[in-house]
């Protein structure tokens, strides 16, 4: 017999891109989806991890949730109503630390793909209370792809 955590773990994997999906509060810590190469995973609890420092009072600027603001990097919180922002302490200033914002909703968000991209990325829209942990997909240069392939 399938659990609705089965069922939804199984639906994370069959996101189409473009598509929006709902995080919920049957979705479990750890669960989550990618959006595009944007991570959002569900955490248990409200305390950020070690070395995360707490955005005081977040602008317009601060709903970005990737260091580049380029194309293709328009993930951004819909609202920074109900929304207690934390960043790693060397964000912006590491390109090898994949970990981004960990944030805490207390209020429905949603985590948008603003236009400007050729390939759009559906809205995720999040239930609360909830605290998810946004990480990156790491960018590796030719040179680092060619070593991990001749690994392989």
């Amino acid at each position: 017999m399938n659990t609705v955590a089965d069922r939804l773990s199984a639906h994370v994997s069959d996101i189409s891109p473009g598509q929006p999906f709902r995080l919920t509060n049957a979705h479990q810590p750890g669960e989550g989806v990618w959006q595009g190469d944007l991570g959002i995973r569900i955490v248990a609890g409200v305390i950020p991890p070690e070395g995360y420092t707490l955005v005081e009072s977040p602008t317009d600027a601060d709903r970005q949730l990737a260091v580049e603001a380029g194309v293709g990097s328009h993930h951004r919180l819909r609202s920074l109503d109900g929304v207690k922002l934390y960043r790693p302490e060397n964000w912006g200033r590491d390109d090898a630390d994949t970990r981004g914002p960990f944030i805490v909703f207390v209020k429905p968000n949603a985590i948008v793909h603003e236009p400007g991209h050729d390939k759009p990325h559906g809205s995720v829209f999040i239930d609360a209370p909830c605290s998810v942990q946004i990480d990156y997909q790491r960018n590796l240069d030719a040179v680092t792809r060619r070593e991990i392939r001749a690994r392989d």
